[in-house]
């Protein structure tokens, strides 16, 4: 049956609104918002469109009204790119002004978000960087890591205390057809007992299709996986992995 949340394991949430809710911790987990997106783009000479308002502050907010979370952890490409343009500036000045009374806010670094400390000083905000977040069993990291034993090293670890790594980086998205003529890529979570995918928050990400690639990162390429939760016209669509 469809429907717009999923719970894998008693306390460990999937939401359509591309978000991983960790009950027991009060932890809400994002993956790459990508904020500044098209000014980036446009500081590479690309005329992306910015005559339309990211809406990533609207959509995080619902999230946090709806879970009410202790901490809202973004799991790294926080921006696109750290330019100095007073649009992006804005935007994180909206992110930590909307949540400093409701939820502290944890920055995992991304490959994205070099420049981002020097940025978020620029706007004048005092805030602490993290490479990973500890959440009760669970460990969240952005997942560029590259070294094959490093990342079996904190799957085992986690796996011993009775948790996953979650992460981001991969923008997971698979394609889906009426077998006739009509197909549709949907963002999607990748799911496996060892580590858990979280598709990309930023409205920008197309997706990377599962079924054309082995994986960005070594937690990818090194991990079992099981299932793809796919997300369509709002709701939740459990697929087994394609093989």
């Amino acid at each position: 049956m469809h429907r717009s949340r999923l719970e894998l394991e008693p306390g460990v949430w999937l939401d359509a609104r591309r978000a991983v809710w960790l009950e027991e911790s009060r932890v809400l987990a994002i993956a790459d918002l990508h904020l500044g997106y098209a000014w980036a783009h446009r500081q590479d000479g690309n005329l992306l469109p910015v005559s339309a308002r990211e809406d990533t502050v609207e959509r995080l907010s619902a999230l946090v009204e709806n879970y009410a979370p202790r901490e809202v952890a973004l799991l790294g490409d926080i921006v696109h790119r750290a330019v100095l343009v007073p649009a992006l500036q804005d935007e994180l000045c909206r992110l930590f002004s909307s949540f400093e009374k409701l939820a502290t806010l944890r920055l995992i670094l991304g490959n994205h978000d070099g420049g981002l400390a020097s940025l978020l000083r620029e706007c004048g905000l005092n805030v602490t960087l993290l490479r990973e977040l500890r959440a009760g069993p669970h460990l969240l990291l952005h997942g560029d890591l590259q070294q094959p034993d490093a990342a079996n090293a904190l799957i085992n670890e986690a796996q011993e205390r009775g948790g996953r790594i979650l992460i981001g980086h991969e923008h997971p998205a698979i394609s889906l057809g009426d077998g006739v003529a009509s197909r549709v890529r949907c963002p999607c979570f990748v799911v496996g007992p060892q580590v858990l995918v979280l598709p990309a928050f930023s409205p920008w990400a197309a997706g990377t299709e599962i079924r054309a690639r082995s994986g960005l990162s070594a937690f990818s390429r090194e991990a079992a996986f099981d299932r793809v939760v796919a997300i369509l016209a709002g709701k939740l669509l459990p697929l087994p992995f394609p093989r």
